[in-house]
């Protein structure tokens, strides 16, 4: 299988800037959660120290803290950066296995319009990787309202590793796809469902518990009546409660869960179909349908990732 330090350096680079701006969108949006949090917990009951309400100062405190990193949310978008950058990592990724192995449009032996001599060899050697330098430049141009995606020294778009691969036999590239891009792709989906719907079942079930206490809370508050204490648990609990329903937003692990267990099941349909194509022109259109599958939920991530933070 191809180690990722074959695979070409816009999807490196751009698989990069996504993974740090993702970073960043988490980090803020926890910090600006627990700021919000902490403000409501300490606001709902007063402890004085001399002259100084203490539980009112770190209440003041925690929403200058939720109100910086709003607006460092908001004009460094990080969320978008994260978006678009893992639309051009896998807009590459995409493109690099559809050279490796020999899928449209840089099908073996059809880009010069005639069959080439010898396996795995194309018509015209450098057509392939004209074709796929130009898309890459297509995507490169899209990254500008990202900023910019480092490339390091030394770095390649078309390495000697997808050049190897791509000079092997059909049988070669069938298995290197099957194992290497197929089964691997179907693995990751089928654990990251799992765990998008452990994750999701947890943050539900504590939004619930702290809907629950505080219904309780707010009960016992108006069943006692101004004999309770001075501390509004009710307010403190609804604050968690909200707090956990904006990180399920932010995480939206349901609906990825769904979206990834359907990719991992249409994927398994496609690698029965795998040993189907016996031609260059059969098996270049059938890798089409298969990164055409892959594209169509990383699609659905994106639109609904960018809806949600509209």
């Amino acid at each position: 299988m191809l180690p990722e330090s074959e695979f070409p350096a816009l999807y490196r680079a751009a698989d990069r800037t996504a993974v740090a701006n993702q970073r960043r969108l988490l980090t803020a949006t926890s910090v600006r959660l627990s700021s919000l949090v902490t403000a409501a917990v300490c606001g709902s009951f007063s402890l004085v120290v001399g002259r100084l309400d203490l539980t009112a100062t770190i209440a003041a405190g925690a929403m200058g803290v939720a109100l910086v990193t709003e607006v460092y949310l908001l004009t460094a978008r990080p969320d978008r950066r994260w978006y678009e950058a893992r639309a051009a990592a896998e807009s590459a990724k995409t493109l690099a296995w559809r050279y490796l192995v020999g899928g449209e449009p840089f099908g073996i032996g059809t880009l010069a319009g005639h069959h080439a001599g010898g396996a795995g060899a194309d018509a015209d050697g450098h057509t392939a990787d004209g074709l796929l330098l130009r898309r890459f430049s297509e995507i490169t141009s899209d990254l500008q309202t990202i900023g910019p995606v480092s490339v390091f020294d030394g770095d390649s778009q078309v390495t000697e590793g997808m050049r190897a691969v791509r000079a092997l036999t059909l049988e070669e590239r069938r298995r290197h796809y099957v194992t290497g891009r197929l089964n691997e792709q179907r693995a990751w989906y089928t654990a990251k469902a799992l765990d998008n719907q452990r994750r999701a079942a947890k943050w539900l079930l504590l939004v619930a518990a702290a809907e629950a206490l505080g219904l309780v809370t707010a009960a016992v508050k108006a069943a006692l009546g101004g004999d309770g204490p001075d501390i509004d648990l009710p307010g403190m609990l609804g604050g968690v409660a909200a707090a956990g329903v904006a990180w399920l937003q932010t995480r939206q692990h349901q609906q990825i869960a769904s979206a990834y267990a359907v990719a991992a099941l249409e994927l398994g349909h496609i690698v029965v179909r795998a040993d189907w194509p016996s031609t260059e022109a059969e098996w270049a259109h059938f890798v089409d349908e298969a990164e055409e599958a892959i594209a169509r939920e990383h699609m659905l991530w994106s639109a609904s990732h960018a809806l949600s933070s509209d």
